[in-house]
């Protein structure tokens, strides 16, 4: 029989049977046959083809000449999607070819499109339950599929407690996958000490076919995270691994006859790692300068005699938990780290003292916490300075003054949401160099439920790292009036406190020079680049850096953001320099120095715990000099003229400058400018404009240069010599320079007035010009007309 539907129902209702055998009519091609198999609620479609007789032929990368394709019958059909298709001349299959449809009704297919004598197949289908855990019934279990996706799943610890909760296999398990597919399968911790186990108990592949057909494994959530494993040719393996997020890829190519292979399955477990026998604690020791502080806090020796004898030392091997002392300055000091309450052994009352240098702020990050008892008995308070648990009344209020967070149960929280997505950040920062974490929980421990919290903390330098942002993940701000004068910045170390990241990391360095200081930053070292272009994105080409006079650009056909890069921008959004891609090192150093603020932008396009981006290195220097800024001249006449300063000789040095300079004077004057200028630069590189007064915009963020009103003139160093009259009582006069270019611009500008003393007044203005010149003209004209009136009747 040829293009019948077969319907499950109806099968067990007239037989009692939910399988069958499919044997179609002999055929001379070209000619098609199909089968519509409909499946009932909870049960999947197999297929086991035994025989084949010219059914066309493979040429090495697909069938041509005939096949037999099984598809999903609901699904939308579209060309980008290849689907199943098997052929073969004269063909056993022994043991059979096995092919599932797991999505609702599916088609079977049989069609020649060449001329053959006798065309035949041979297959047995059954409708079998999904819920089945053995044989051919197989199923993942334990994960969610990702909606709008072929065959992406995600798995986390929350959801893989149990013992075999979680299975995962290449689509159509135990059958024949698909062609041409990339599935995906996200594992996804809430916990740093959690590791994901992956135990492959088959592995069966396509012989010598490892460039189509093959599985890797990868620190992060992209496809472009550092590989960790590639498996192809094993049969079985076990991989492990710590999260927060894993990711393995299953990638096959075109179906390969003969078909004797169908894929993989795995077991995934999820590890936690909490005794001290484990791995030892993920601190990092003190990084110079900050090594070589062996100084201690004022009474801070006195201060860690009265905590006791709980230090944590970088080298020590010991977990941070409750009683935990850590101190983040001297020799093996730590200056991140992760602290869990259940390192430890159980307490009610659990401290962490967090203990910083004088220049230190401190930073925590909450990652999971549970609290089970009501009206706030069980609680966590973070609070700045050094505290122990007392029932004294006035401690009590003076804590409650000094928290910085306090969070009152029942409460809980977990790293992420259900989809699989880290939530917001919940962290503080202190304004002093100490800080304590107070966790009270109930009377005893509860194995099913337990009181606990985790989570990260760093100690953060102001005097060399910058003033942090309490409000921002990764930001500082160094003052030239505050800072050291000359300092060096690079990308963070502090990653513990970044574990629940798992995105773009946007860190910046803030340079802001007092009003007679200009800043200088230059990129010395820099790391090779890369791009986290979503997989598809029409134009993806990476990212590449172009520097011309005007600075280095970052030119990618896409978003920056989707691109590692590093950037200096100006404090009005201009981006003075950037880099990106496999930028030489033979191009460093890159300087900008600036009479504004400067914002140094560190992007890793894509972030992980496990892949922490690229390495950078800057140094900045605050220069005393007052050859820009903003001014105000009162004098009638006077002279600008730029100033010669230090070069380091690098091909990439640039300069930005935005100079205001008001002339401003209480007398009715005429303006003479006259500027001058030897060098022979485009308008681009760098010009001179000049406004009228608009004193609405002084009182602005912006300062003076906000008060330019509508431009007057523009002056451009190829003019060489310009002289502007303005017009007559025009007393007030903004003038403007913007530069971007490799040299330093030189120029000369001079202005003098003419005053008219008749006019002088200090009171309210005269009439305008054209009014008074208008009624001279009307004297002078009655004058000569009574003269000549005069002379007409003398002659007469």
């Amino acid at each position: 029989m040829c293009n019948i539907t077969i319907d499950s129902r109806i099968l067990k209702a007239k037989s009692g049977k939910s399988f069958g055998q499919i044997k179609s009519p002999s055929m001379e091609g070209p000619g098609s046959c199909s089968y519509f198999l409909q499946p009932d609620a909870g049960q999947r479609v197999e297929l086991q083809l035994y025989r084949l007789v010219s059914v066309g032929k493979f040429n090495g990368t697909s069938c041509v000449g005939g096949w037999i394709q099984l598809s999903s019958a609901s699904a939308v059909r579209t060309d980008s999607v290849a689907e199943t298709r098997l052929c073969g001349a004269n063909e056993r299959y022994t043991p059979p070819v096995v092919l599932f449809a797991d999505h609702g009704a599916a088609l079977l297919e049989f069609r020649i499109i060449e001329k053959t004598v006798r065309s035949q197949f041979l297959a047995f289908f059954s409708f079998t339950s999904l819920s089945n855990t053995q044989g051919v019934g197989f199923h993942p279990s334990g994960g969610s599929r990702i909606p709008h996706t072929d065959c992406d799943w995600l798995y986390q610890d929350v959801s893989c407690r149990g013992p075999n909760a979680c299975i995962l296999a290449s689509p159509g398990y135990p059958g024949l996958y698909p062609p041409h597919r990339k599935c995906r399968y996200l594992f996804a911790t809430n916990s740093v000490h959690t590791r994901v186990k992956i135990i492959f108990t088959s592995i069966l592949l396509p012989r010598n076919h490892c460039t189509w057909d093959y599985l890797t494994l990868r620190a992060g959530s992209s496809p472009s995270a550092p590989l960790l494993a590639s498996l192809c040719s094993e049969r079985m393996a076990t991989l492990e691994h710590p999260g927060p997020n894993l990711l393995l890829e299953f990638k096959s190519g075109p179906l390969v006859p003969p078909y004797d292979y169908n894929g993989f399955i795995a077991k995934l477990e999820f590890i936690e790692r909490l005794d001290s026998s484990g791995a030892p604690p993920t601190v990092l020791p003190a990084s110079p300068p900050l090594a070589a502080l062996t100084h201690l806090l004022d009474n801070g020796d006195a201060a860690l005699d009265a905590l006791g004898s709980n230090e944590v030392f970088a080298n020590s091997g010991g977990r941070i938990g409750c009683g935990a002392i850590v101190r983040g300055y001297g020799p093996g000091g730590l200056r991140s780290g992760h602290f869990d309450t259940r390192a430890t052994t159980w307490r009610t009352q659990c401290t962490v003292h967090l203990i910083g240098a004088a220049t230190d702020v401190v930073q925590v990050s909450l990652f999971n916490y549970n609290l089970r008892l009501q009206g706030c008995r069980s609680h966590i308070e973070i609070l700045e300075g050094l505290h122990e648990f007392s029932s004294r009344e006035r401690d009590r209020s003076e804590k409650g003054d000094r928290a910085l967070l306090k969070v009152c149960g029942p409460a809980a929280r977990e790293a992420r949401d259900p989809s699989g997505r880290f939530l917001i950040r919940q962290a503080v920062t202190s304004k002093g160099a100490n800080l304590t974490i107070m966790v009270r929980r109930a009377l005893s421990q509860n194995a099913e439920e337990e009181e606990f919290v985790d989570g990260a903390f760093a100690f953060h330098d102001e005097q060399h790292e910058g003033t942090a942002s309490p409000d921002a993940t990764c930001a500082s701000t160094h003052y030239g009036l505050a800072a050291p004068a000359h300092g060096g910045v690079s990308a963070p170390s502090h990653h513990h406190i970044f574990w629940n990241i798992e995105e773009r990391l946007l860190c910046t360095h803030r340079f802001i020079p007092a009003s007679n200081q200009s800043v200088t930053v230059e990129i010395q070292r820099l790391d090779r680049m890369w791009s986290a272009e979503p997989t598809g994105t029409t134009g993806a080409s990476g990212c590449r850096t172009a520097c011309g006079d005007a600075g280095c650009e970052c030119r990618a056909q896409t978003p920056l953001h989707y691109h590692d890069h590093v950037a200096l921008v100006a404090g009005d959004g201009t981006h003075l320099s950037c880099l990106c891609g496999d930028f030489q090192a033979a191009w460093l150093p890159v300087v900008v120095r600036s009479w504004t603020s400067v914002r140094l932008e560190y992007s890793v396009a894509h972030y992980t715990y496990a892949s922490r981006g690229f390495d950078y290195a800057a140094a900045y220097s605050f220069n005393d000099d007052a050859m820009c800024g903003q001014r105000t001249f009162t004098t009638h006449s006077g002279e600008i003229s730029s100033k010669n300063v230090s070069v380091t000789g690098s091909l990439n040095e640039f300069f930005y400058q935005q100079c205001t300079w008001v002339l401003d004077s209480n007398v009715e004057r005429q303006l003479f400018i006259d500027i001058t200028s030897e060098q022979d630069k485009s308008c681009g590189s760098w010009n001179i404009t000049l406004h009228e007064w608009s004193g609405a915009g002084a009182h602005s963020d912006a300062g003076l240069s906000g008060a330019a009103g509508d431009l007057l003139y523009t002056f451009c160093a190829r003019h060489k010599n310009h002289t502007y009259t303005l017009p007559w009582r025009l007393n007030t006069l903004v003038i403007r320079l913007v530069a971007l270019s490799r040299q330093q611009p030189l120029y000369t500008i001079r202005w003098r007035s003419q005053v008219v003393r008749a006019n002088n007044r200090l009171g309210p203005p005269t009439p305008v010009p054209a009014a008074s010149a208008a009624g001279n003209g009307l004297t002078i004209s009655y004058i000569l007309y009574c003269v000549l009136y005069c002379i007409l009747q003398y002659a007469l």
